[in-house]
């Protein structure tokens, strides 16, 4: 199966507002717009010489899918409900590559364009699309998207699904957090880390209150997207800029100068920047 790891898009409130937010943050430019009448929404795309590294999307339809996450996401802290929407994968067959994964157990849905969607529940609640291969990222850019984190119930299970749906491997070696309170399995592809699973420890963990504040009858244990990674060639300098510009960032104490930013500076996304490797 051909399938190489894109970007993701966030459900926002305000495009311009988040626009704003990912440029002075990161210098993220624009790189287009969309409009999409079936889907039932706007979308700017961002990257940094013509390529799409993240996708900011806003709901143009009060009943769409979009509208109705972001309204059951909505709290006191997020009232508008903004966060993580798709992870997207690229290959030069998107049909090809959905009747696969589809072969392999999985939901899949045909956009009737030329993108597959597989359905969050076969995937641990997090919604993920297949499509045509685009223009590839400016190797030379300081500041890249590396994999998101999935929260997870069941480490095991979850390794599972995810090496036997895609094309993917459980690479490098899985690890603890004692800190953190939870247990992770790295999942790559082509020797590229697509996802970190991760398993909470204890109820008490972190992870487990996020996992349990979005409990409902169809994800009893709350599972999904937890967080985005990127990767900088200078982590310390790029958090200096962030905290100049407003944004929260919040220290780790890695010698390594990896830091984690707060979803509320990002419309609802938790983000850790690691140094890049050489």
């Amino acid at each position: 199966m051909d399938l190489k790891l894109s970007h993701y898009a966030i459900a926002v409130h305000n495009l311009e507002a988040a626009v704003e937010t990912y440029s002075k943050f990161f210098g993220l430019k624009e790189a287009g717009t969309i409009h999409n009448e079936w889907g039932g929404f706007d979308a700017v795309e961002l990257g940094y010489s013509g390529e799409r590294t993240l996708l900011l999307m806003s709901p143009t339809d009060p009943n769409n899918n979009i509208s109705k996450q972001m309204k059951l996401r909505s709290t006191d802290a997020n009232p508008h409900g903004e966060g993580f929407h798709v992870a997207v994968f690229q290959s030069d067959d998107p049909r090809a590559a959905g009747q696969e994964i589809e072969k392999n157990g999985a939901k899949v849905i045909d956009s009737g364009t030329d993108y597959i969607i597989v359905h969050p529940m076969a995937t641990h609640f997090v919604l993920w699309e297949v499509q045509p291969t685009r223009k590839p990222h400016d190797p030379n850019i300081d500041f890249k998207f590396s994999h998101i984190g999935i929260a997870v119930n069941d480490l095991e299970a979850a390794t599972k699904t995810y090496t036997s749906i895609f094309p993917l491997v459980q690479e490098p070696a899985k690890w603890s957090s004692e800190e953190g309170k939870f247990n992770v399995a790295p999942i790559s592809l082509n020797g590229r880390q697509v996802t970190t699973l991760i398993e909470p420890q204890a109820d008490d963990a972190p992870v487990r209150r996020l996992m349990q504040s979005r409990t409902d009858e169809f994800n009893p244990h709350g599972e999904g997207f937890y967080m985005a990674i990127w990767t900088s060639k200078d982590p310390a300098a790029l958090a200096e800029r962030v905290s100049n510009a407003g944004g929260k960032v919040i220290s780790t104490g890695d010698p390594s100068g990896r830091f984690l930013i707060h979803p509320s500076s990002t419309h609802g996304i938790l983000m850790e920047i690691a140094p890049a490797r050489e």
